[in-house]
């Protein structure tokens, strides 16, 4: 009985106190306003100061969005290099308590430990902010940080899960036949190499008939090794002169393709009924970058044919397929995924960029590498949390947990496709490039 009263009366207060609390929360704005005047940037004119407007504040479930009308003198890139500083500034606060922070307490006799947890729990949650700009400066505040794991769900068709945003924890698909291209980028260990094997085994488990690969392993092959010998892989590399080989032969098949629908009078594979995608995937494609080859040098005969080809021809033939097949591919059932960590606006050629409508990028440590990716910057202020990156559309721009796969699941998912080839054994660095016989399926069209 004295516990019921006393657990009344505290809870009593406790909904009072989050009364108040949930209709002063999402009112940072003070904050910022202090924030933008400590840090700068607002404008002295003569004796006159030019300030950060505040012109609409809206209150969702993850959060707040601000809108302000930014001074003459100032830029949005302006705001964005003080990311970190805005973002410690909201940081600083009491904690505020709630009315749904108490739909999960638990009420019984450890009611004040359960209490301790929930006070400790708040003071160490950690608002994120994102900014953008469409004309005005967008400020969203964001209530709890993105998680820093999610687990891998199962797509449909060729929509492949590239992780969830900070809004409600959605979890957002690439269409490849909507978008087929894809570049992404990113410093080292942060996550492109996972999300290449999240969307290869994705494609195998909701396409495992219709899904062919053509993969480029340029990390001596440790990270695309496992799937060497499944039957939906039609041809891997290790090498850029192997490289050349499993782009040549993608190349040829495309080729195929086009004559197939040229004969059919149909534009696209989807107009013709073939449901078989290709999709060429090369994981780390700044080791394809002609400029730093080091044997420059082509050996020929006196005929002028090629005895050896060089580093340079080499790299360079590599580009001019990977360009052919950027640019040709897409109505042909051929996508391109281009993965680099290098922060140089040559690594990736400008056909493949130019006609890859999807851009992902992880943390890398500049603005300048954040460009050669987005076009923009952005991914040099993403927080160092694996996985975290930005992903990009034509007509829009969100930051993603990507999902994390494991070992397990991988090996789970290739399993029941593993074949015979021969050739070399799983995880040679020097494995030779399998040119696999093209097979056109036999349609009405045929």
């Amino acid at each position: 009985m004295i516990f019921e009263t006393i657990t009344t009366t505290l809870m009593g207060s406790l909904a009072l106190k989050a009364y108040f609390s949930k209709n002063a929360a999402g009112n940072d704005s003070k904050k910022l306003n202090k924030i933008f005047t400590l840090s700068g940037l607002n404008v002295k004119d003569g004796n006159q100061t030019l300030t950060t407007q505040l012109v609409k504040k809206k209150n969702y479930d993850w959060g707040t969005e601000y809108r302000y009308r930014i001074p003459l003198g100032r830029s949005f890139e302006d705001y964005a290099a003080k990311q970190k500083t805005i973002e410690a500034g909201i940081n600083t606060r009491t904690v505020k308590l709630q009315l749904k922070d108490f739909r999960e307490l638990k009420i019984d006799k450890n009611i004040i430990a359960n209490l301790r947890e929930l006070y400790t729990k708040k003071l160490t949650d950690k608002k994120e902010i994102e900014l953008s700009y469409d004309g005005m400066l967008i400020i969203r505040v964001y209530n709890e940080s993105l998680p820093k794991e999610v687990e891998l769900e199962e797509g449909k068709g060729w929509k492949v899960p590239f992780g969830i945003t900070r809004e409600k924890n959605k979890m957002i698909y690439h269409d490849f036949e909507k978008i087929p291209h894809l570049v992404l980028g990113g410093a080292t260990r942060y996550g492109k190499s996972n999300l290449i094997n999240c969307i290869i085994a994705s494609l195998i488990r909701q396409q495992p008939n219709n899904v062919k690969f053509h993969l480029i392993d340029l990390k001596g092959g440790v990270e695309l090794c496992d799937y060497e010998n499944i039957k939906q892989t039609v041809s891997i590399a290790y090498e850029p002169e192997d490289a050349l080989e499993v782009l040549k032969n993608a190349y040829e098949i495309m080729r195929s393709k086009q004559e197939v629908l040229r004969k059919a009078g149909k534009k696209k594979v989807q107009d013709a009924g073939i449901n078989e995608r290709h999709f060429v995937i090369i994981d780390e494609v700044g080791e394809l970058n002609p400029d730093e080859a080091v044997d420059k040098k082509d050996i020929k005969d006196s005929d002028g044919n090629y005895i050896k080809k060089s580093e340079k021809t080499i790299k360079l033939e590599c580009q001019k397929y990977m360009s052919q097949i950027a640019r040709l591919g897409a109505g042909l059932g051929f996508r391109q995924i281009l993965a680099t960590q290098y922060g140089t606006g040559d690594v990736i050629p400008r056909q493949c960029k130019q006609n890859s409508d999807a851009k992902l990028c992880f943390r890398v440590q500049s603005g300048t590498a954040s460009r050669v990716v987005l076009d923009g910057e952005g991914a040099e202020q993403l927080p160092e949390i694996k996985g975290r990156a930005i992903y990009q559309t034509a007509d829009k721009r969100v930051i993603v947990q990507t999902p994390l796969i494991t070992e397990g699941i991988i090996k789970e998912t290739t399993e029941p496709y593993i074949i015979d080839k021969g050739g070399a054994s799983i995880g040679s660095t020097h494995a030779k490039a399998r040119k696999n016989i093209a097979v056109i399926e036999k349609t009405g069209l045929s």
